[in-house]
């Protein structure tokens, strides 16, 4: 049973029929800060990180979407990496609570500490894939929060530096039903 669980969940997530409209929002934007755990040669480092990101909703619980991505060297966001790319998710609501699950593509400039790089404001762009899982409470009508979980995959990263990263991350949501 525990094999089956995360199938029946997503089949759960993306059925439509009998829905109400309530179930199922038409416009989501999210910004969401936290850190990252990137594994470098000389060890793990925690680097910040903000993402921002909007869909809407094409089907029942399916949304398609687009995000911005920062990723910062150190805390308060310094020397920031910038990319993007664009997104698919299962966004199902019970009453209040929100569920969260998405998948993206994109590009991302990781910035590399100067220990790595020998240049502090150095940043190796990379092609990205992303995967998430949140949950949210909606506490008015159209503004919640939500706490979300991360994995990110960097591709064609030089020796030295990370190929992928775990997130934590929290913050608001504004959706429109």
């Amino acid at each position: 049973m525990k094999r089956l669980a995360p199938a029946l969940v997503l089949v759960w997530l993306s059925f439509p029929a009998t829905a109400r409209a309530s179930d199922h929002d038409t416009f989501v934007f999210d910004m969401v800060y936290g850190g990252t755990v990137s594994k470098f040669s000389f060890g793990t480092k925690w680097q910040p990180t903000l993402w921002l990101d909007g869909s809407y909703g094409v089907i029942g619980p399916l949304h398609i979407g687009a995000y911005f991505h920062w990723l910062g060297e150190t805390f308060a966001l310094d020397n920031p990496g910038f990319g993007g790319g664009a997104l698919i998710a299962l966004r199902r609501n019970i009453k209040k609570v929100r569920f969260t699950g998405a998948f993206g593509g994109g590009y991302l400039g990781v910035p590399v500490p100067s220990s790595v790089s020998g240049d502090p404001y150095r940043h190796e762009g990379s092609g990205t894939i992303t995967a998430f899982g949140g949950l949210g409470y909606g506490f008015i009508d159209f503004l919640g929060i939500e706490l979300r979980g991360r994995w990110a995959r960097y591709f064609r990263m030089p020796a030295g530096t990370p190929d992928s990263a775990w997130s934590i991350e929290g913050g608001f949501t504004i959706f429109i039903e």
